[in-house]
This record gives structure tokens, sequence and C-alpha cells, in this order.
């Protein structure tokens, strides 16, 4: 799922890649999630309220669109409240080597924070990004930095074949689609569709109770960072075998925010035809 802009040290673990992973096949599908204050994480906050709103289609030969929205009412019981809207639009090729993204930033109605462009990845794994804002500027990172999409994929290959961590750099075009951060996946044991814990209603409606998921959470570090690391988020949530996020909570350090999903529906997706 896409970046929030604001991610718990974790212990880094070295892994290995996936070694015969089952293949992953994403869902398009729709999803409407209720946002709220989680209030014993949180200080300076008194009350929030929002929504999300989440379409994601695509398949293994035409790429994965995201459409995303996040807006989100912030109090902090002293008459100061913020009004929080996010705005992204990404496209991204199945082999994670191109990206496409248009991403606003609002607060009380004002924008922030923009960014409009295009990411490649180069010969030497490298991410190499093409703005046209917040102005035209072409910038190189180091490092070998995945897309959302391929995230998401790279987290369900880990997951499918054991492994308990995923640790990889991240770029998805925020904040001013000049840099990418660095994240640490720590991923539970799979929660066998038998399980009914946790296992949120609108899912159970929809028809998916029977997907694996697995309970992750991952810290998101700034890049440039050195030494005992703070992370900038941290972003949890049950991980269904077909990409959809459930239970998804958000922890900024001085405040977390609950995301629960009140509406799924299924897309139909175009056959893929390679």
């Amino acid at each position: 799922m896409a970046k929030l802009g604001l991610a718990v040290s974790l212990v880094a673990l070295v892994v290995s890649v996936p070694v015969a992973a089952a293949p992953v096949d994403l869902l398009s599908h729709r999803a409407v999630y209720e946002v709220s204050l989680v209030p014993d994480k949180s200080k300076g906050i008194v009350s929030a309220n929002g929504r999300i709103a989440f379409e994601f289609t695509g398949n293994a030969c035409d790429g994965y669109a995201l459409n995303f929205r996040q807006v989100t009412s912030l109090d902090d019981g002293e008459g100061r409240s913020r009004l929080m809207d996010l705005r992204s639009s990404t496209w991204e090729d199945a082999d994670g080597q191109k990206f496409r993204f248009t991403i606003k930033n609002m607060i009380n109605n004002q924008t922030t924070q923009q960014s409009d462009g295009t990411a490649e990845r180069g010969k030497d794994g490298g991410i190499s990004v093409a703005l046209k804002a917040p102005k035209p500027i072409k910038v190189d990172l180091p490092g070998e930095a995945v897309f959302p999409t391929n995230h998401t994929v790279r987290l369900l290959e880990a997951a499918k074949a054991g492994q308990r961590s995923l640790i990889i750099p991240v770029f998805d075009g925020s904040d001013g689609g000049q840099k990418s951060y660095d994240t640490t996946a720590m991923i539970g044991r799979p929660i066998d569709g038998t399980v009914t814990g946790r296992l949120e209603d609108v899912v159970r409606q929809s028809g998916f109770s029977a997907e694996k998921r697995w309970p992750i959470s991952i810290s998101y570090f700034e890049s440039a960072a050195t030494g005992d690391r703070t992370p900038v988020y941290v972003m949890s949530f049950d991980l269904l075998e077909n990409g959809i996020y459930s239970n998804i909570r958000f922890d900024f350090g001085d405040f977390a925010l609950a995301a629960r999903m009140s509406q799924l529906d299924k897309i139909k997706a175009d056959a893929c035809k390679k």
C-alpha cells in the first residue's frame, strides 16, 4: 500500500533472498478504511477521524495502478486542529523497473508538498528520478530501492518462504520525490484462514476469510541517518495472501492512528496475456 508521509526501533536482522517462494497474485480491489485515534498511544492529540480510499488495479503484464486518498482531521484539544489531505496516483510495471507518480499533501487546504515525475531502475540497480514538480530536476538515488507494489510482492514472497524479516529501501515518490526510505519489516507467523481472531468483518463478508495472512510491522527510516536510528513512523497491518491490507495502524511516535476497513470490493481486472 502507499506510505503516508510521516514510522519502535527494530533490531536489524540479516535476511536472504526468498528461495522457492510461491508465486504472488495480487487482487485488483477497492477498499475504504475509517481512521481513528489510538488513545493509549497518543500524546498531544485528543481526537482524530478520517477516511482512506484505496483503489488497486492491474496485472503482471500491464503493470499496477494505485489511486489513494487519505483525509484526516487531528485535534490537539486546545482549539488547534489540522485537516490533512494526501492524494496519490501511481503506476508501476510488474517487473519493478519503472514507476510514475503524482502526489500532493495538503494541510488545512494549503499545499505543503507535491511531486510529479517518473523513476526508472538503472543497470547498476539504482533509481533515476525525473521530476516535473515541485520543479524540473533529475536525481540519481544510490542503492537498490524497490517501488511500493514490488515491496508488497517482496513481503509476500518473504512471508511465503518462511522469512521473519525483510530489510530493503523503498522509493514511493513522497516528500518531494527526491529520496528513498530504508525499511525494516518484521513478519509474524502465518495466520491460517480458520483462525478468526483479528479478521475484520468486511474481509469475512467479502469472502476472504480463508485467505492466509501475516501480521507485519514496517519501520521507515531516513536513508541518510546513521547510528541508533529512530523510525520516522511504523506501519503495522495484516497482509492477506492476495495483497489486501487489513487491521492497519500507523505509529508516528507522539500519536498513533488505526484504520479499520469499512468497504471492500473486487474489481474485474483484464486477463494477463503474456
